[in-house]
C-alpha cells in the first residue's frame, strides 16, 4: 500500500511538474508573440516594460492582458451562468483595473471620477471586465496587506456594484455621477481634491516645463528618478528633426476630431516645443508618446497647453467575438477616442480629446493636466499602512468602480447597435446574487493564476534574458 501511495506521489509531482512546464513555455511564446513588434522597434524599452511587470505581481497583471483573454479562450476556462450572444458584443474597455480610475475637468469645469485608459476597447463579452476588474482590485488588496476576507470583499464590491448599477438604470433612473464629497468614499473625495487643487496650480506645466528669457519650452531628462535599474521614471528626451514634422502633421489632423463644442479654428494650434515622453504606463511602458507645448488662446505663457500623443496598437481579441463585416473605426486612434466617449458620463469628459494617424502610426491626444489625475496604488498602500483609510474605504472604491463600468457597458453602443443595457439585462435576469458569488469565486481562483504566472515570469527573466529570449529579426 505504501509503494502504490509513493507511486501516486511521484506520478501526481510529475504531471503537477509537466503543467507547469507546458504553463512555462506558453507564457514564454504567448509574451514574446504578443510584443513582436516592440521587441523589435523599442527594444531596450520592452526589456524594461518586462522588468516592470516582474517586480510585483499588480504590474505583471497590467502588463499580460493577452495572457488573462487567452486564457478565457482555454477549453478549461471557468464558463459563466450569465452570457448570451448579445452580452458577448458590448462595448467593453478591455482592460480595468483599479489605476485605471482618475479624475477628469470636464467641459462644464466639473471634477468627475471615470476610467481613463481605452487602449484596449474594443467589443466582447460583459463579464469578461467585470472579472478583470475585480481580479485587478484582489491583486492590489493582497499587494496593500488587507486581510483574506476583505480582499475577496473587493471583488464582491466590483460585481455588486455593477448589478446594483445595471438594475437602477433597468428601472429608468440616472446613471451614476461621481463627484467629490457627495457619499462615494474617502478614496475619491482625496483624489478628486487633489485634482482640483494641482490642476488649479497648473502643477503639470511646472513639472515639465521651463522659462528661458521669457519663453516656455519643454524640461529636457530626468523628471523623476527612478528606483527600479532598467527602468525610466518619468522622462523627457529630445526628438529629430524628422520626428518633430511627424507629430505637427499629426498635431494639424487631430484638431478636426476635437469634440464639435471645443474645436479650435483652423490654424489655432501652434506648437512650441516637442519632446518624448519616456516611463509611463506598464503595458503602453514602450510605445510611443510625445509631449507638445501648444501655444494658448493669447501670447500670455500662463494659458500654454500640454497635450500628449499616445501610440494606440490593436486591442487584443476578446473570446467569442467576431469582428463585423464593416470596421467600425478607421483605426486604433479613433477607436480609443469614440469608445472613451461612449463610455463616459459626457462626451467632453476631456474637451482636449482627439486622434490622429500618420502613416501606420495612430495616436490618441489629449490634454496633459493634473486635472487628469489617475488613482494610485502605491498612494492607496502607503494611506491603508498608515491607517488613515481602511479595508472599507477601498471597498467603497471598488462598488463605485463597479457602477461605472456598468454605466459604460449599458449606455455606450453594442456591436450590433442599441445600448447594452438590454443584453445585459438580458443576460442577469434575476440572477444578480449568482453572479455576484460567481465572480467572486473567479477572482479568487484567477487572482492566485496572477500570483504563479508573476513568479514564472520573474523566472524567466532571469534565464531567458531580458527578451524573454527573443532573438531580433534585424
Amino acid at each position: 500500500m505504501r509503494t502504490l501511495v509513493a507511486l501516486g506521489l511521484v506520478l501526481l509531482t510529475g504531471c503537477v511538474q509537466a503543467e507547469d512546464a507546458g504553463r512555462r513555455a506558453w507564457l514564454q511564446s504567448l509574451l514574446v508573440q504578443d510584443n513582436q513588434l516592440l521587441l523589435e522597434r523599442e527594444r531596450a524599452l520592452t526589456a524594461g516594460k518586462f522588468r516592470k511587470m516582474s517586480s510585483r505581481p499588480y504590474d505583471f497583471l497590467r502588463g499580460a492582458l493577452v495572457v488573462y483573454l487567452a486564457d478565457a479562450a482555454r477549453p478549461d476556462a471557468v464558463p459563466t451562468r450569465f452570457g448570451t450572444a448579445a452580452a458577448s458584443r458590448v462595448l467593453v474597455l478591455g482592460d480595468p483595473h483599479p489605476e485605471n480610475l482618475g479624475a477628469f475637468r470636464r467641459g462644464d469645469g466639473r471634477i468627475a471620477l471615470e476610467f481613463n485608459d481605452f487602449d484596449g476597447a474594443t467589443f466582447g463579452p460583459y463579464h469578461l471586465d467585470v472579472r478583470r476588474l475585480a481580479v485587478g482590485f484582489v491583486v492590489a488588496g493582497l499587494q496593500m496587506g488587507l486581510d483574506d476576507d476583505a480582499v475577496w470583499g473587493l471583488a464582491g464590491a466590483v460585481a455588486e456594484g455593477y448589478t446594483l448599477e445595471i438594475e437602477r438604470l433597468g428601472r429608468g433612473l440616472a446613471p451614476v455621477r461621481v463627484r467629490g464629497g457627495v457619499g462615494f468614499g474617502r478614496v475619491v473625495d482625496d483624489l478628486l481634491r487633489r485634482a482640483e487643487r494641482d490642476g488649479d496650480a497648473r502643477a503639470h506645466l511646472a513639472d515639465y516645463t521651463r522659462l528661458e528669457d521669457g519663453v516656455r519650452r519643454l524640461k529636457r531628462g530626468e523628471i523623476e528618478a527612478s528606483p527600479m535599474p532598467g527602468v525610466v521614471a518619468d522622462a523627457l528626451e529630445a526628438v529629430d528633426a524628422d520626428t518633430a514634422r511627424m507629430v505637427r502633421r499629426a498635431l494639424a489632423r487631430y484638431a478636426e476630431t476635437l469634440h464639435a463644442k471645443h474645436r479650435p479654428a483652423p490654424g489655432a494650434l501652434r506648437p512650441k516645443d516637442i519632446a518624448r515622453r519616456l516611463g509611463a504606463g506598464v503595458a503602453s511602458y514602450p510605445r510611443l508618446r510625445y509631449y507638445v507645448l501648444v501655444e494658448g488662446a493669447t501670447g500670455a505663457l500662463d494659458d500654454d497647453l500640454l497635450l500628449e500623443l499616445k501610440e494606440v496598437g490593436d486591442p487584443a481579441r476578446f473570446p467569442g467575438y467576431v469582428l463585423p463585416a464593416s470596421r467600425p473605426f478607421v483605426d486604433n486612434g479613433e477607436r480609443a477616442v469614440r469608445s472613451q466617449r461612449a463610455f463616459q458620463e459626457v462626451a467632453d469628459a476631456d474637451p482636449w480629446l482627439g486622434w490622429a494617424a500618420v502613416g501606420p502610426l495612430t495616436f490618441r491626444v489629449r490634454h496633459r493636466t493634473r486635472y487628469q489625475r489617475g488613482l494610485s496604488l502605491d498612494r492607496l498602500t502607503e494611506k491603508v499602512g498608515e491607517g488613515e483609510w481602511t479595508a472599507e474605504d477601498v471597498a467603497d472604491l471598488a462598488r463605485v468602480a463597479g457602477r461605472l463600468l456598468a454605466r459604460g457597458h449599458a449606455l455606450a453602443p453594442t456591436a450590433d447597435g442599441g445600448r447594452g443595457l438590454g443584453a445585459i439585462r438580458g443576460a442577469l435576469g434575476a440572477g444578480g446574487d449568482g453572479f455576484v458569488d460567481e465572480t467572486v469565486g473567479f477572482a479568487r481562483s484567477y487572482a492566485a493564476r496572477v500570483l504563479d504566472d508573476h513568479l514564472t515570469f520573474a523566472a524567466l527573466l532571469d534565464e531567458e534574458g531580458p527578451w524573454l529570449g527573443h532573438r531580433p529579426l534585424r
